[in-house]
């Protein structure tokens, strides 16, 4: 199996000639993108009764490929389809950092002011901490894991971050607000679903909405992001929602959903159907009073390495990939696992939606290198 998937990820090189870098979706071997999907997919043993991914290539504008392997729900046969409703994890980073830059923008906040300028009671961290520096992840403050001293459920016990355990919001914030720094602000990059929580709680605070409503009034309906939302409230009625899973160690399955609301680390549902308008307004943005200048803050990275030649810029990686630039993230919470990468000079994107721990977005990572490759080796 081994040889052959090689030979077909060869063969797809040589399929996806581009006349140029800059070459019209028509240009590709549709059919070929999806044949290497299909046979990948199948090895990993993704099938009708299996979880799986839906997968998105964006060219120019559209969809050359939208396709989905795998159940939405295996309790009732229902397949992923492009408007499955998936938990992103991290991707919602993006999300949250563009709230923050809106309510800059309209000066309702000041990213180089002092945390408790907007939560007066987080703790004293003994430095100035600073919106900015939260959003770049350079705050100082920890990532929460298991175990925090500040992380306990409500009998005292170390926290379990899956579905094993409940705390509310505001009980999540009164443990959060209170995790010393554990390095001098900007004297280190440290990825930190701490700060961007603490950043919904900004959000709250100075527009006086949740990030769920503020979202949705300033970024997703003026996208038409009508299927797109942060969900505070797990247990909403969600049409089209996937549901998420743990493949164990003899092959079956449990599903592996989350019992906690709170928002801004993660938080938004998606569908493959909804995210495009996002990805496009990367080219054409239209939220904001100056949409140029927005754009330019929030793709404008800390200049600080953080690994690959990477930086970080308003929740998203900024780097270069095989000579061109390259915008990227993952997710990852309970059963679900996200992918989301950016070729602006290419105009070509690719977006994986996963809902278990087997089905990963591996498979799209190895595509989007074999399409580079090809653009390359056409010019």
């Amino acid at each position: 199996m081994g040889y052959v998937v090689k030979t077909a990820l060869t063969s797809l090189s040589v399929a996806l000639l581009l006349s140029s870098s800059a070459a019209k979706a028509e240009d590709m071997d549709v059919d070929a993108l999806k044949a290497v999907l299909d046979e990948k997919f199948a090895e990993k043993g993704v099938h009708e009764q299996t979880p799986g991914c839906s997968v998105g290539v964006i060219k120019d504008g559209a969809y050359i490929l939208n396709q989905s392997y795998g159940a939405a729900n295996l309790e009732h046969g229902i397949p992923l389809s492009s408007k499955g409703i998936f938990r992103t994890g991290s991707l919602s980073k993006q999300f949250t950092a563009m709230a923050i830059a809106l309510l800059a923008e309209d000066g309702k906040l000041d990213l180089d002011a002092d945390i408790h300028t907007y939560l007066p009671d987080v703790m004293d961290y003994g430095h100035k901490v600073t919106v900015r520096q939260m959003v770049y992840h350079v705050s100082g403050i920890p990532d929460y894991e298991p175990g925090l001293e500040a992380l306990k459920t409500a009998d005292g016990k170390d926290l379990r971050l899956g579905n094993q355990d409940y705390l509310t919001i505001d009980e999540f914030y009164q443990r959060a607000k209170n995790i010393p720094l554990f390095a001098t602000p900007e004297t280190k990059w440290a990825y930190s679903n701490t700060a961007y929580f603490l950043l919904s709680q900004v959000v709250k605070k100075v527009s006086g909405m949740t990030l769920r409503q503020y979202a949705d009034i300033n970024i997703f309906n003026p996208l038409g992001m009508t299927k797109t939302f942060f969900n505070d409230d797990v247990n909403d009625i969600v049409p089209d929602r996937v549901d998420g899973y743990w493949r164990l160690e003899d092959g079956t399955y449990k599903i592996y959903m989350t019992n906690l609301s709170w928002v801004g680390d993660g938080g938004v549902y998606t569908s493959m159907d909804d995210f495009i308008k996002w990805d496009q307004n990367w080219y054409d943005n239209k939220l904001g009073r100056d949409p140029k200048a927005l754009m330019g803050l929030v793709l404008n990275p800390y200049d600080m390495d953080v690994g690959d030649g990477r930086k970080y810029a308003f929740g998203v990686f900024v780097g270069e990939h095989k000579g061109y630039q390259r915008i990227n993230h993952t997710g990852s919470w309970v059963g679900f696992t996200t992918y989301y990468t950016r070729y602006p000079d290419l105009n070509l994107s690719l977006v994986s939606f996963c809902n278990s721990n087997q089905a990963t977005p591996r498979i799209t990572m190895q595509l989007e290198n074999y399409m580079i490759d090809s653009i390359k080796g056409d010019q």
